[in-house]
């Protein structure tokens, strides 16, 4: 990239030279001449100041361009800025002009410019850099599009090339493997395609094919760094040392020659030869190199000093790599202090790259890899408190299991809650509009893909592009709402540990909070006066045991048919999670923990075959879930008035017919005021219009968990509404019940929990959320609805509406013994603020008032005596 003065004046020329209806268009057109002269102006001698002045001089011309000719020259305007902003170490505004240099393209349909070469591929590149694996992949895919269309081998071959690093990144090795070999049949000799083969069968573990292909490479290009990389990691897994060192110096002598080598391509290959170092145990000479790595990547790091300040950090992955390795060098050194601070130094770097991320879905991938970080951080920090017996490190380890649990809920449910203080904005507007409209075309492209070798890959190409452009609009106005309002700006804080327990201390809770990792579960006690860790000792144990537990509620049939089975898991679990002896608790679930539902545990060993007679938790304690301490800490009581929006739409004559539901509304309806949408009333369109009026969301219905490749969803009258449609919106209920199927179960995410029907709720901005974790039976729901709906009424607590209609179910005459196995009454579990319940004083006020007309009854009577 880098046009020079050379390619800008050839430009005009061609420019003028295209006809003679244009040349008086041109010499009248001064907006296209300013242009191109401020750029050539810069071009002569670039530097970071002139680009800055460059920017300021763009922007204030944007306005008056007409023309198709004047769009153009901004676009190449914009693209050269994204180049030198790139160029001078500044990633994010480079993102920003290459970003909007293609929505000028492609939204005006402008020509005669490669914005493949010029704008797509650099920008792509760049999302690679960052890690945004999404806008990555949607980016490469939207250009071998274009390439394809134009038949453009070699830009093709590029598109492949980059779409399967997008891929490796997310540890789609197969996916990645797939594509390249369409690669490498259009070109066998591509030494990039043999490469990138080389890369993804190493790391699918294809170690013969790795091989090949990167000896195939070197043999017709010896310049090729990385296939000197990955016969250099070859041989290490080989435990060839020596060989893999003289690949890794081949691999050093081959950038050194390159000119275009940059101080990020030899960071790479400095962490590349640490791999080597460490195998060796040369600890000192490692962090000698991770010192070089620090001073390459970051200009104001001295090697004075161990890592870097947390104050001169980037977003960088490189950077991330190598604080992870410092990490795990001074943890093989026996210095834990140390470790601990390059982990907190990782956490910084991984902050800013979350903030570069528009998209949820690397959000979520970035978040995967940081819970492994996460992980052995707290690892460190338990080892020290057994070690010093100081609490501090138990409070450092909750501080960072905390920070792991559900940070884009959480801030998706922060950040719709404040835009409602500005919705009359008109940016706070176009917010919402973009999030429903990215949210909308991401459902489409989803839907298309599902039809497999019938999608129309035109159609999702189109949607693609379409998507980017409202997503890079998104990303533009968010930045001018957070410029607007500061306090928007979701930053992810300590929690206040004192402010927990006086929290937990006034609403009468005890907190247990888990963190399920790959090696060990720990699980976090807290009450209003301490605070305590535990480590499970055999995670394989543990493990087995919740999955075998889990199993019991897969069918209705499993439970009953083995109930002695059944009660030895569940007290052997109760042991296992170690549940403190309380009246009410606060669960912080994670991981497959997320499916257990907890009331269902034995207190005590039983040989009941009844079930109302057997120790469930229910039995002895009110049980509130939630998806952190720090959403629980933000919760307030409501004590607004409950309207009910009733969702009902029966599916009457089909095979989804849910008869019961009917009777389920008008128990609900006998109780509280609101509006039920039924049969063909209750759409999706309905129940959005109608939405907005109602403190309380009821959907009786049917629902689906989906898969790795289908997304949750959940079936209106008119269509079935997958889970990402629900990320545009922006409800202000304060609490959704769902009552259908497994809407509390997805894929499940590390740290973020399952992408469940209940999440996406939550994240369109729903508080409180009741739902189901495992599939329903239409009667039985609807009695533990009416259970529920008849306890709210005298409670006005969710929570314990939910306790007593569970406590009902398993004492009412009229319900078999069968249908009193917890998989009938279990099911449905709420996560959301805990709200004290008020039925005692509404006693009160009966008491009260019945003593009232006693004395007035009795003062009438004297009146009469007398």
């Amino acid at each position: 990239m880098g046009f020079g003065n050379f390619k800008i004046r050839f430009l005009i020329f061609v420019f003028l030279c295209l006809g003679n209806n244009l040349i008086p268009a041109q010499q009248k057109n001064k907006t296209v001449d300013f242009l191109y002269n401020q750029l050539d102006y810069f071009l002569k001698d670039p530097s970071s100041s002139k680009l800055h002045r460059l920017s300021k001089i763009i922007a204030s011309k944007e306005e008056q361009l007409l023309t198709k000719e004047d769009k153009l020259a901004l676009v190449i305007v914009q693209a050269n800025m994204g180049y030198y902003y790139d160029q001078f170490g500044n990633i994010p505004t480079a993102i920003s002009y290459y970003e909007k240099a293609w929505k000028t393209f492609n939204n005006n349909n402008l020509k005669d410019y490669d914005i493949i070469e010029n704008c797509l591929q650099p920008l792509g590149n760049l999302y690679l850099k960052i890690g945004d694996l999404q806008k990555a992949e949607n980016t490469i895919t939207n250009y071998l599009y274009l390439a394809e269309q134009s038949q453009n081998t070699s830009k093709i071959i590029s598109a492949i090339t980059n779409l399967s690093i997008a891929y490796n990144n997310k540890s789609n090795y197969q996916k990645a493997i797939k594509v390249l070999r369409k690669g490498e049949e259009i070109a066998p000799k591509n030494v990039n395609i043999l490469t990138n083969l080389a890369t993804n069968y190493l790391n699918s573990g294809a170690i013969e094919e790795a091989k090949k292909h990167a000896l195939k490479a070197i043999s017709m290009d010896a310049t090729q760094v990385n296939a000197y990389q990955i016969l250099a990691a070859i041989e290490l897994e080989n435990k060839e040392l020596q060989n893999a060192q003289n690949y890794i110096r081949t691999a050093k002598l081959q950038l050194l020659k390159n000119p275009n080598t940059s101080a990020r391509d030899i960071a790479k290959w400095q962490l590349a030869y640490i791999d080597i170092l460490l195998s060796k145990s040369a600890y000192t000479e490692a962090l000698n190199n991770l010192k070089e790595i620090y001073e390459y990547l970051l200009p104001e790091y001295s090697s004075d000093i161990n890592f870097p300040k947390k104050e001169i950090v980037i977003a960088d992955r490189v950077l991330l790599k190598a604080l992870d390795v410092q990490a795990y060098i001074y943890q093989q050194l026996n210095n834990p202090l140390l470790a601990i601070q390059a982990f907190e130094t990782a956490f910084e770097v991984n902050s800013k790259l979350n903030t570069a991320y528009p998209l949820q879905d690397t959000k979520i991938i970035q978040h995967s890899q940081n819970r492994n970080r996460t992980e052995s951080y707290i690892d460190l920090l338990y080892f020290m408190y057994v070690t010093t017996k100081d609490a501090k490190y138990v409070v450092k380890a909750f501080e960072a299991a905390e920070n792991s649990k559900a940070p884009f809920v959480n801030e998706a449910l922060l950040s719709k809650q404040l835009l409602l203080q500005y919705k009359n904005d008109l940016l706070v507007k176009r917010n919402k509009e973009l999030t429903n409209e990215i949210a909308t075309y991401d459902t489409y492209i989803l839907q298309e893909k599902q039809k497999e070798y019938e999608a129309d890959i035109s159609q999702i190409q189109k949607w693609t592009s379409v998507y980017e452009m409202k997503s890079i609009e998104l990303t533009d106005v968010t930045q001018k709402l957070q410029e607007k309002y500061p306090n928007l700006l979701f930053k992810q804080e300590k929690i206040p540990i004192f402010e927990l327990q006086e929290k937990l201390k006034q609403d009468e809770l005890t907190l247990i909070e888990y963190f399920f990792g790959k090696k060990t579960v720990y699980q976090f006690k807290i009450d209003a006066d301490s605070i305590e860790i535990t480590k499970t000792k055999d995670i394989d144990h543990f493990r087995k045991m919740v999955q075998n537990y889990i199993s019991y509620f897969n069918k209705a049939s499993i439970i009953t048919n083995n109930v002695t089975g059944f009660s030895e898991s569940s007290f052997e679990l109760y042991n296992i999670l170690k549940i403190p002896k309380t009246k009410k608790l606060l669960v912080i679930p994670d991981g497959l923990l997320n499916f257990v539902p907890f009331e269902t545990l034995l207190t005590k060993k039983s040989t009941a075959i009844n079930f109302e007679k057997m120790p469930f938790l229910l039995k002895s304690n009110i049980l509130n879930y939630e998806i952190s301490a720090a959403k629980y800490l933000r919760s307030n009581s409501s004590n607004k008035k409950l309207n009910i929006l009733g969702v009902f739409p029966v599916f009457e004559n089909t095979n989804l017919e849910l008869p019961f539901s009917i009777e389920e509304k008008n128990r609900i309806q006998q109780k509280f005021d609101g509006v039920f949408l039924e049969k063909e009333d209750a759409t999706y369109a309905h129940f959005l219009d109608e939405a907005k009026k109602h403190s309380v969301l009821h959907l009786s219905t049917h629902a689906e968990a989906g898969s790795f490749s289908r997304p949750a969803s959940i079936q209106f009258r008119d269509q079935n509404v997958l889970v990402n449609q629900l990320y545009g919106l922006q409800l202000e209920a304060d609490l959704v019940v769902l009552s259908a199927c497994e809407t509390g179960i997805g894929t499940l995410v590390k740290g973020e929990g399952p992408l469940s029907i209940g999440r996406g709720f939550q994240y369109a901005g729903v508080k409180n959320v009741l739902f189901s974790l495992w599939k329903v039976n239409d009667k039985t729901t609807s009695q533990l609805m009416q259970y529920f709906y008849q306890n709210l009424h005298f409670s006005n607590s969710y929570a314990q509406g939910l306790h007593r209609a569970k406590l009902d179910f398993l004492d009412a005459k009229e319900i078999s013994n069968t249908q009193k196995s917890p998989y009938y009454w279990a099911s449905f579990v709420y996560y959301g603020s805990y709200q004290p319940p008020t039925e005692g004083k509404s006693n009160w006020i009966f008491i009260i008032g019945g003593f009232l007309l006693i004395i007035l009854f009795l003062f009438v009577i004297l009146q009469k005596i007398k």
